[in-house]
C-alpha cells in the first residue's frame, strides 16, 4: 500500500513538473521565438469569418461602394486593400440604386469633411455599420481593412507596414478631394491612427482632426491588463519571451509614444466598463498628449469617458450625445484649423 502511494506521488510530482514546464518555460520560449504565434495574437484574423463585401446593401447599409485600392511597390508589395466607401447621408436617397451613385465625382467635389476609418484588431469593414449610420450624417466615410483582413491582400502584418498602407490611401484621398481629412481609429485602429497622424507630419500632412476611440498607451500595457498574459508576469522572464519581442517586432503601436506628434486636435473616447482595454490606459494616454503637446500648436484634447452603461468595448456608439460630441469636436477643429492659418499667415 505505502509502495503504491509513494508511486502515485511520484507520478503525480513528474506529471506537475512536466505541467509547469509546458506553461512556464516551453510556452513562453515557443511565444518568443514564433513571429507567426504573436501575429495571431495581435492580429487574430482567423476570428473573422470570410463573406462577401461587395454588395454592403446586404448588411442594412444603402449608399456605399465597395472599392479596392493598390498600394504599389516601393510603398507595399502590391498590396491590395478592401475598403467601403460610405457616402454623406445627406447624398443618399433609398430610391438610387447603390450602383448609379457618382462615388468618385462626390470625392471630388470636396463638400462633405472626409473620416478614414480604422477598426480594432478582431474586426472588418462590416463590423461598424452602427457607427457609420451615426458619423455619416457629418462625415464622407472610407472604412479600411488592413493588409491580412477580410478580402484585402496577404501581407507581412507589422505597425509599419499597416501604417505605411493606410498612409498611402490618406494621400491617395487628398489628391482626389480638398475636403477636410479626418481620423478615427477604434482600440487597434487607435494605434494605427497615432501613428499615422506621427507619420504624416514627417510630410507636412496633417489631418484636421483625430479621433481615438477605446484607444490604448502600448499593445504590451494592454497584454499586461490581460489574464491570459497575467498568469505568466511572475516570471523572471517575463518580459523576454512575451513582451520584449511584440516591441522588437514592431507590433506595440506604443500610442504613449507617438501621441505628442499628433498636429491636430484629439479627441478620446472610452467607457469605464470596457473589459479589453482598461479605461486607466486611455486616461494615462490622455495626460500624456496633454502633458507632451502645445494646445497653442498641435490643438486641445478632449477626453469623453462614459460611465458603465453597457457600452464596454464595442458599443460607443450607443452612447444618446456621441454625434453631439463628435459636431462639437468637428467645430473645434475647424476653428483650429483656421486660426493656425493665420497664425502663420502673421507670420510670414
Amino acid at each position: 500500500m505505502k509502495k503504491m502511494c509513494l508511486v502515485c506521488c511520484i507520478y503525480t510530482t513528474v506529471v506537475l513538473l512536466l505541467v509547469a514546464l509546458l506553461n512556464f518555460v516551453i510556452v513562453p520560449v515557443i511565444f518568443k521565438f514564433s513571429l507567426g504565434f504573436q501575429q495571431s495574437f495581435i492580429f487574430p484574423t482567423f476570428v473573422i469569418e470570410p463573406k462577401n463585401y461587395t454588395n454592403p446593401e446586404n448588411y442594412g447599409i444603402n449608399g456605399v461602394r465597395n472599392m479596392y485600392i493598390t498600394v504599389p511597390y516601393p510603398t507595399s508589395e502590391n498590396i491590395t486593400l478592401g475598403i467601403w466607401q460610405v457616402l454623406p447621408k445627406e447624398m443618399v436617397s433609398d430610391i438610387v440604386n447603390n450602383d448609379e451613385y457618382n462615388y468618385d465625382g462626390i470625392i471630388a467635389n470636396g463638400k462633405t469633411h472626409i473620416l478614414i476609418y480604422l477598426h480594432g484588431n478582431g474586426s472588418d469593414r462590416t463590423k461598424s455599420i452602427e457607427l457609420y449610420k451615426i458619423l455619416r450624417e457629418i462625415f464622407h466615410i472610407f472604412a479600411i481593412d488592413y493588409r491580412g483582413y477580410a478580402d484585402s491582400t496577404l501581407g507581412e502584418l507589422t505597425e509599419n507596414n499597416i501604417v505605411s498602407d493606410i498612409a498611402y490611401i490618406y494621400k491617395w484621398l487628398r489628391k482626389r478631394s480638398k475636403s477636410k481629412m479626418f481620423i478615427w481609429g477604434h482600440s487597434l485602429g487607435s494605434g494605427v491612427a497615432t501613428l499615422l497622424a506621427s507619420r504624416l507630419k514627417k510630410e507636412n500632412l496633417t489631418s484636421t482632426g483625430v479621433v481615438l476611440e477605446t484607444p490604448f498607451t502600448s499593445v504590451t500595457d494592454v497584454m499586461k491588463s490581460n489574464y491570459i498574459v497575467q498568469f505568466y508576469s511572475f516570471l523572471p522572464w517575463f518580459d523576454a519571451t512575451i513582451l520584449k519581442p511584440i516591441r522588437d517586432n514592431g507590433m506595440d503601436f506604443n500610442s504613449k509614444l507617438y501621441i505628442s506628434d499628433v498636429d491636430s486636435p484629439i479627441m478620446i473616447l472610452h467607457a469605464k466598463d470596457d473589459d479589453i482595454i482598461p479605461y486607466s490606459i486611455a486616461t494615462e494616454l490622455y495626460y500624456t498628449a496633454l502633458n507632451n503637446r502645445n494646445s497653442t500648436f498641435q490643438g486641445n484634447v478632449t477626453y469623453y469617458l462614459y460611465e458603465e452603461h453597457g457600452y464596454g468595448h464595442l458599443f460607443i456608439y450607443l452612447v444618446p450625445h456621441l454625434l453631439n460630441h463628435v459636431k462639437i469636436f468637428v467645430d473645434e477643429c475647424l476653428q483650429f484649423e483656421q486660426s493656425i492659418s493665420i497664425k502663420n499667415r502673421s507670420v510670414i
